[in-house]
């Protein structure tokens, strides 16, 4: 029995010595083509990329809708003005001053984007943000502002601001500053926290952070400022010469829009919610606990 298998290796052996040769050059030039679909991002990576899936019909049927109109704001980088006797500081919440003195406009323009740099051309430039309109009177901006309100022009003569340090601004933010997800709104109106879809705005496309992208819709009311009222948002853009959505966003009352709410427990919402925490991840601030050990 030993001597037949050993019979039968040599002769299996041989074959492949005899055949190896041809059967590599058989199957040389055969090549084989392995595609892989690309890996589906996790809900919070959508988020950031603005890829969250449209809402069905349905949800929209049931949603709250309302109609709003829209301006954009960002946050300018302006110069001290430390010899101007009419420049005035930013105020913080207890009414002392939390920045070096501005000059009227640009002390109204802070009061109007609600964000602003401040560059005194030695140090890293400094941000402020606005808080709310509680404060005393300081500068009245009656004329940069137009048309608007008595109740907006009053509230931009009480602006307070708190100085901020993270880029998203998680150490003074619960929700982060999200370049074109961001929209200021009138909390008497909306709730902060509230994420809207905004039917207009899916599909269009934008610059940021130097690439392009496709807007998904999603909105997150998560900001205010003295100048918002009504139906009235104001979207968080990363640039001033940024105009990406010129037959959405037309900076008058009377070209309004679509926009419905988005339940807390729809999966977009809680993407975004996601999304913000991941932003914030490494800072503290509020809402957020101090981590023990900082990395």
């Amino acid at each position: 029995m030993k001597r037949l298998l050993l019979a039968l290796v040599l002769v299996v052996a041989g074959g492949v010595m005899l055949l190896g040769p041809q059967l590599r050059s058989a199957f040389a030039s055969t090549e084989v083509h392995i595609t892989l679909g690309p890996a589906e991002l996790h809900p919070t990576q959508q988020a950031l990329a603005f890829m969250l899936d449209e809402p069905a019909d349905e949800a929209l049927e049931k949603a709250k809708q309302t109609k709003l109109w829209a301006t954009y704001y960002h946050m300018p980088t302006v110069r001290p003005s430390w010899t101007s006797v009419s420049a005035k500081p930013l105020l913080g919440r207890n009414g002392s001053a939390v920045s070096p003195p501005l000059s009227t406009e640009d002390w109204c323009d802070a009061a109007m984007q609600g964000s602003i740099w401040v560059d005194n051309g030695k140090d890293e430039p400094t941000a402020y943000m606005f808080l709310d309109s509680r404060g005393p009177e300081q500068v009245v901006c009656d004329k940069y502002f137009g048309e608007l309100s008595t109740r907006i022009k009053s509230a931009t003569r009480r602006a307070r601001f708190v100085e901020f340090h993270h880029p998203n601004a998680c150490d003074v933010r619960v929700i982060p500053l999200m370049a074109f997800r961001t929209i200021a709104v009138d909390r008497d109106k909306i709730k902060m926290g509230t994420v809207m879809y905004v039917p207009k705005l899916r599909g269009k496309t934008f610059w940021n952070a130097g690439e392009f992208l496709t807007h998904d819709g999603y909105v997150i009311a998560s900001d205010t400022g003295g100048a918002i009222e009504g139906n009235h948002i104001d979207m968080f853009v990363a640039d001033a010469a940024v105009d990406p959505f010129p037959d959405l966003v037309k900076s008058n009352p009377r070209h309004t829009f679509e926009a419905f709410f988005v339940d807390k427990t729809h999966p977009a919402a809680i993407a975004l919610k996601d999304a913000a925490d991941e932003l914030c991840k490494d800072a503290d601030g509020p809402g957020r606990k101090r981590r023990a050990n900082p990395v």
